[in-house]
């Protein structure tokens, strides 16, 4: 008679019984009776051991020694050491992690019910995310670092744990990392603003072109929060004077624009319409007003008699953005110049004159040094020259930068504009690369401990530029459109993706400036005349990288603009704000004989640690912010919403 064994619990129905009176378990079930289950696998979020899988008590063997093949758990198979990732046909990759593995390695499976009971801070069936503190509180969404980098300006994050790691993104008058905190008012600190030390407030041109205009706009103006905000419609016409515009902006809700806050200027025509604002009641940095000419959903409500009918609306500043901290904080005492316009060499903008000999000693001493190192450091003053050598005429690769303020400012807003500097050492004089703004003007200059550095191609890796213009070590050049925030560079200068040649690299964050400085434009000698468009002024403003990438290769990615002059357009960066002139000219500067780049070099500024003021803040540094209700408690002798009103009477 013969006898057969069965498997242990008849496989609880959830296998089949096969030789050796072995269950073999359905998917997702697994134990020696299939009575437990499998839970939910997800990328792991670390990677660990397996322990002594073979019970050998001696150490762990591996990897790519396969000791599990086939489990549930492990259907790949596993090893006790780091697991050896394969592909589908068994290749053993390298450079691979985050390992697939049950409740992502961020959790325990309840064997029972199939769950996994993930650890404090992780969530999901498989534990695949993280979770984000305290639910961002109620006052904020949770969102993937995927989607919080496209929010950030369309910035693009494709790594491994794109839809696992977790954020607050919170709402606006919200901070911390759970958005639990209110953000107090903000505010310019009394004791910055005086005669010449004046604020930097956001200023903003617009301009509608079209012939006849007629129909409504709106304008969108995000406060220092981020948060937007959108005006009643406005008519566009001759008749709609800065009174109108102002009135608008000053009626959005909850003051967000306080009363008699907004300065007007305008130049109205019957196809053309300029306006230029300064918001001298909302400090701090602000993003660009954006003109909205679709107020009716996908139909423009703004129109003219072209055909076809079309208004052109563009937005940028005249050399003023607003800001948060001056990195030009210190004023060379007793210096004041005036600058004068000359076109007759290349990057050079314009002279500075009315210095007296004393004056130009003082501004040595206050421009010290520029390029970071001290040692390379000349004369008694103990600075740079700023330029290519100590007779050359041209720029170096680590210039001065300095903010040139009214010596007699019209109020407390009219708060300077930046200029390149070196030292003509064959003329015994200072001159700027960018055009100054009024030569009828006698200025007070502002210096910086911070470092400014010309984008080069480093072939000789040695960190210095060449002095040769246009040889040897070629710089990178830039082309972007007029009112554009887009620039193309000749080559990738991405600190990321770029050649390590390039010096110095950039990355979002970084600070540049794109002067108009005369690239390129160099007049016959003893001609005053100029090859391209003379050099326009108020182009000192600060820029700030918001994405920098290789655009994806495709029929396109080879840019002809219909002429012989062609270039390639892949390289990519995007500034916070409208550039107000145009680079958008394709040039030889390379002397190769092809007009096939812009030619616009980019400077990069890296602020210090020294010699800063952080001038617009929360209760304008004279005050505490109480997170829990956003409002601020103001020191002694201060008063006010933010604190920045100093009086007798608060003491």
């Amino acid at each position: 008679m013969a006898v057969n064994a069965e498997c242990p619990n008849a496989c609880s129905g959830k296998g089949s019984c096969s030789k050796f009176d072995m269950c073999q378990c359905y998917s997702n079930y697994q134990g020696n009776d299939c009575s437990e289950k499998t839970c939910p696998f997800g990328t792991a979020h670390v990677d660990s051991p397996k322990g002594d899988l073979d019970g050998s008590f001696g150490e762990l063997s591996g990897p790519l020694t396969t000791l599990i093949d086939g489990s549930t758990v492990y259907p790949v198979g596993t090893e006790e050491q780091y697991p050896a990732m394969k592909d589908s046909s068994g290749t053993t990759l390298t450079n691979t992690a985050h390992y697939y593995m049950e409740c992502s390695n961020k959790g325990l499976c309840d064997r029972k019910v199939g769950e996994c009971e993930c650890f404090e801070g992780y969530e999901g069936n498989s534990c695949q995310r993280a979770s984000c503190p305290n639910a961002c509180s109620g006052h904020g969404t949770c969102e993937t670092i995927k989607e919080l980098a496209e929010d950030d300006n369309d910035n693009v994050y494709a790594l491994w744990d794109a839809d696992m790691t977790m954020g607050c993104t919170c709402d606006a008058g919200y901070s911390g990392v759970d958005c639990s905190s209110r953000v107090c008012a903000y505010g310019i600190d009394p004791l910055y603003v005086d005669d010449e030390s004046t604020a930097r407030v956001y200023t903003a041109t617009y301009n509608l072109a079209g012939t006849a205009m007629s129909g409504t706009y709106a304008i969108k103006f995000y406060d220092v929060f981020g948060e937007n905000w959108v005006t009643e419609p406005i008519v566009a016409d001759a008749a709609t004077d800065c009174q109108i515009v102002v009135d608008t902006l000053e009626a959005l809700p909850n003051t967000v624009i306080p009363d008699g806050s907004v300065m007007c200027s305008a130049t109205l025509g019957a196809d053309s319409n300029t306006y230029e604002l300064t918001f001298t009641g909302n400090p701090g940095y602000l993003k660009p007003i954006v003109i909205d000419a679709y107020l009716d959903g996908t139909r423009t409500t703004l129109e003219s008699t072209d055909t076809p009918s079309s208004v052109a609306a563009t937005v940028w500043t005249q050399g003023m953005s607003g800001e948060f901290v001056d990195n030009f904080a210190t004023q060379c005492e007793g210096v004041y110049v005036k600058a004068t316009d000359s076109y007759q060499e290349v990057n050079l903008g314009s002279i500075l004159t009315s210095i007296t000999s004393a004056e130009t000693k003082l501004l040595k001493k206050c421009l010290g040094d520029s390029d970071g190192v001290t040692s390379n450091n000349v004369e008694v003053y103990d600075w740079d020259y700023g330029a290519t050598d100590t007779t050359g005429p041209y720029m170096g690769g680590n210039p001065h930068i300095v903010k040139l303020v009214k010596k007699n400012p019209n109020d407390d807003y009219d708060g300077g504009k930046f200029y390149v500097l070196w030292w003509k050492s064959a003329a015994n004089e200072f001159v700027l690369g960018n055009e100054i703004e009024d030569t009828d003007t006698e200025y007070a200059v502002y210096t910086t401990d911070g470092v400014a550095e010309r984008v080069f191609v480093d072939e000789n890796d040695d960190g210095i530029m060449s002095s040769a213009w246009g040889k040897n070590e070629s710089r990178v050049y830039a082309r972007f459109g007029q009112y554009s925030s887009l620039i193309y560079t000749n080559v990738d200068v991405s600190c990321e993706t770029g050649n390590a040649t390039i010096e110095p690299c950039l990355q979002k964050g970084d600070k540049v400036f794109v002067f108009d400085a005369a690239w390129g434009m160099v007049a016959p000698v003893g001609s005053t005349e100029l090859l391209n468009d003379a050099v326009q002024s108020n182009t000192g403003d600060m820029f700030t990288i918001t994405k920098i990438w290789k655009e994806e290769e495709t029929s396109t990615t080879y840019l002809t603009d219909g002429s012989a002059s062609e270039g390639e357009n892949k390289f990519r960066i995007t500034v916070d704000h409208t550039i107000n002139w145009d680079g958008s000219t394709f040039a030889d500067p390379d002397g190769d004989g092809v007009s096939d780049t812009g030619y616009v070099q980019l400077i990069k500024f890296t602020p210090a640690t020294t010699g800063n003021f952080e001038y617009v803040s929360t209760c304008s540094n004279r005050g505490l912010c109480n997170g829990d209700d956003g409002l601020c408690e103001c020191f002694k002798g201060y008063t006010g919403l933010s604190c920045n009103t100093q009086s007798a009477l608060a003491v």
